[in-house]
Parts: structure tokens; sequence; C-alpha cells
């Protein structure tokens, strides 16, 4: 007999495997205003790489490889690569990836990210984006310290679910999202205090966001000023719960809160 919980994991594979089994990704309309977090985004490829080095590293929602594989060419720089998703027609996608570059330390695995088969203190770093949102956090948080070592982190870029006119946005754009999906709140911040040792976060794309709806001419100026506000106003109490993204690194010391 399936649980409640079963069935969201189940809708959400089933939702992933068609995406990722059409020729163009429909959510491809969404990139220019990806652009406008692309500094966001740039942040953690570099805390990624630097934590990377020498490091078994877990992807956690690989999707198919592109991004550990080519983007951020992980496998010049960690002992090893794993990466998990819930899509089977994704895990199949990301271990073609790495045979064509003749990987031989990189395994990609079908697999409940709230659920993981891995021993306990497997990993140096847990690494996904756009992931943690579709989970429960506090299976997700309790499996995440259960496969890191000790001084393990966790890195995650997720969207972030205060701001009224993101949110009206995703209510009239259900296609191209899961229907079980949660932006992250500030409480699950706290939540996450009670698994990690430290908990960092920082946040982008309130001013910058703008810049998707101007002209091509200044849209690149308008994107830069943005950030420049956004470096300001996302430091603000109040304020940084509206942004878009957020950006967690999450660390386990040898003594965890609970």
């Amino acid at each position: 007999m399936h649980s409640e919980r079963d069935e969201i994991v189940n809708r959400e594979r089933e939702f992933h495997n068609l995406r990722f089994s059409q020729e163009e990704d429909p959510r491809g309309s969404l990139d220019k205003w990806y652009r406008t977090i692309r500094h966001g985004a740039e942040r953690q490829d570099e805390e990624i790489k630097r934590l990377s080095k020498n490091a078994d590293v877990l992807e956690y929602g690989c999707s198919d490889g592109g991004w550990s594989l080519h983007s951020l060419h992980l496998l010049d720089l960690c002992r090893s690569l794993t990466g998990i998703d819930i899509s089977e027609v994704a895990v199949n996608k990301a271990n073609e990836r790495a045979s064509t570059l003749g990987s031989t330390n990189a395994t990609f695995l079908a697999m409940n990210a709230e659920a993981m088969s891995f021993e306990d203190n497997k990993f140096d770093l847990v690494y996904g984006r756009g992931i943690i949102h579709h989970l429960d956090l506090d299976r997700c948080f309790s499996e995440v310290v259960r496969v890191l070592k000790p001084n393990g982190v966790a890195s995650f870029f997720e969207p972030m679910g205060h701001n009224p006119l993101l949110n009206a946005y995703r209510r009239r754009t259900p296609l191209i999202r899961t229907a079980d999906e949660h932006p992250l709140l500030t409480s699950d911040f706290a939540l996450a205090r009670r698994y990690f040792s430290n908990v960092q976060v920082e946040y982008f794309g309130l001013c910058s966001v703008g810049s998707a709806l101007m002209p091509r001419s200044i849209s690149e100026t308008v994107y830069t000023v943005g950030k420049a506000v956004d470096s300001v106003v996302l430091t603000l109490p109040f304020v940084k719960r509206f942004a878009w993204h957020a950006l967690l690194t999450l660390r386990v010391g040898l003594e965890i809160h609970g």
C-alpha cells in the first residue's frame, strides 16, 4: 500500500522522465530569467569546484549529468563523482555522457534522494541545484547529514517562496513545474539548523530579475545595476526573503545540532 509520500515521489519521477524524454526542455523558455541570477549560480560553481578537489562528491539530483561533467569539469578535480536522480531517463543520459568521456570515477544512479542506499559518512561534498524544494526537507536533511563525512559540506541553490510576484507567475505556469514542489521559506533555514552545525545563506535575484524584461540593448546594463543594488538590499533582514534564489552552504561538524 503506497503512502502519500510514495505517490508524490512517483509523480516527480513521471514528470522528470517525461521532461528528459523530450528533444527540447520544456523549461527552455525560462533561460532569459535564469540569466538574471547567473551570478548566484556562478558563486555556487566556484564553491563546488573549490570543495571538490580530491574529494568524494555526490550530485544530489544530477539531471543528465551535463552540469558536473561538462560545465564544472569535476572529473578533473574530484576523487570520485556520484550522481543520483529520481528520473531513470536522466540517469541513463548521464551515464552515456560519462562513458563518452571515458570516465572511470563517475557513477550515476536512479535513486530516491529522501532514502539513499549509500553507507554513512561516504561523501565530502553533496551539492544540487533546484532539487531540495522538491523534497520532504526533514528526510532530505537527515539523509544528507547521514552520508556526509565529519566536517563535510552541502551546497544547494534553490528558489525562494516569499515573493508574491514570483508566486503569481508560478500559479500561472503549472505545466512547467511539478505539482508538489515548494520553494523555500525562511522557516526551512531554521529546520536546516537542526541538522547542520553551520548554515550560511546568500540571496540572489530581486532587482536584477527586471533585466529580463528589458530590450537586449540595455538588458546587460540593467542586470549589472540590479545586481549591485541587490548586493546591498538583499542583506536587509526583512527584504532578503523576497529574493528569487538562495545559496545554502551547510556544514557538518563533529556535533550536529538536534
